[in-house]
């Protein structure tokens, strides 16, 4: 069965979070839910759930374009769309329950910090990984322009951001570049493990730390090159510096998901800074006990990421 990637559209990220979806979906073989929440009064809420594409050409063309331009990318029969009334929010987090990935717009600028937004709802509320798509701005100066950006504090064995990030990088071909941020160091350093090239004099110890998470995964993706890279400094400015012109940034939720429900909702304060500062797209993924964290040898057939999750809309 397919993994389902949900696609929350509206608002003024709603093209660039489709885009990347679809990329996504295009390399993985992920079906595509398109979720559009439109106001209680909108003449298509009372064509819910599932309208025809002629019904919603003629109520909202910009949206019948979008589930169009899915369809011709990906074709008919993986690509769904969705439509409800009410908040984009909380419907957007109830439905990510049942998918396998999420993919949404950037916060809104009239939400300072990101509270109160859609993306920051949906990360806060959905139990799997979530993508923030923006535009990438960076100069071609950029240490890991391009790279798939992976921060790793060493709390995890495996880590399940790691694992997100080297599936990204195998299926898209790019390089994978393992992130420490610690204040121990006064400079930026990195290691190229293909190239053994290094940017150093003197081998710093959190080399090792990255070394040792990254390993179990280096083995089931051997053909993905590896950088290690360690930045000085707090964790946020340096996730921030590491992942300025990345293909995408993905950071782990730590959060407080020791206290249950009501504590998950609470994103971390890495994961909300990265959320609202990044200048390009932003993976957050949270731990979860459903999860596959175990990594499995090259060939091997590979579980869905969240088993018991394919969404197929009724």
């Amino acid at each position: 069965m397919r993994p389902t990637i949900l696609v929350g559209l509206g608002g003024s990220g709603g093209w660039q979070a489709l885009a990347w979806a679809m990329d996504e979906a295009g390399g993985s073989g992920a079906n595509l839910v398109l979720l559009h929440v439109c106001p209680p009064d909108s003449p298509l809420a009372a064509r819910t759930p599932s309208p025809s594409l002629a019904i919603v050409e003629l109520f909202d063309p910009s949206l019948a374009r979008a589930v169009g331009t899915a369809r011709a990318r990906l074709g008919g029969d993986r690509v769904r769309l969705r439509l409800l009334p009410g908040r984009p929010g909380p419907l957007l987090a109830a439905a990510a329950a049942r998918a396998d990935l999420v993919v949404v717009g950037p916060p809104a600028r009239r939400h300072p910090g990101g509270y109160g937004s859609t993306a920051h709802h949906v990360l806060a509320h959905s139990p799997g990984p979530v993508v923030v798509v923006r535009p990438i701005a960076a100069g071609r100066d950029a240490a890991l322009l391009g790279h798939v950006v992976v921060g790793v504090d060493g709390r995890g064995d495996p880590d399940p951001a790691l694992e997100f990030g080297f599936e990204r990088a195998a299926g898209r071909g790019g390089v994978l570049a393992a992130v420490h941020v610690t204040a121990r160091q006064h400079d930026d350093y990195w290691f190229d493990r293909t190239t053994l090239s290094t940017h150093f004099r003197a081998e710093p110890a959190a080399l090792e730390l990255l070394a040792r998470a990254v390993e179990p995964w280096t083995l089931r993706y051997p053909r993905v090159p590896v950088k290690y890279a360690v930045y000085a400094g707090r964790p946020l400015p340096g996730l921030l510096r590491a992942g300025q012109g990345a293909r995408l940034l993905v950071v782990g939720d730590h959060g407080h998901g020791q206290l249950g429900p009501a504590g998950r909702a609470l994103l971390g304060s890495v994961a909300h800074g990265v959320l609202d500062e990044a200048s390009g797209p932003v993976a957050v993924v949270r731990p979860a006990a459903e999860r596959v964290t175990e990594p499995v040898a090259a060939g091997a057939p590979r579980p869905s990421t969240v088993p018991g999750r394919s969404y197929v809309p009724q």
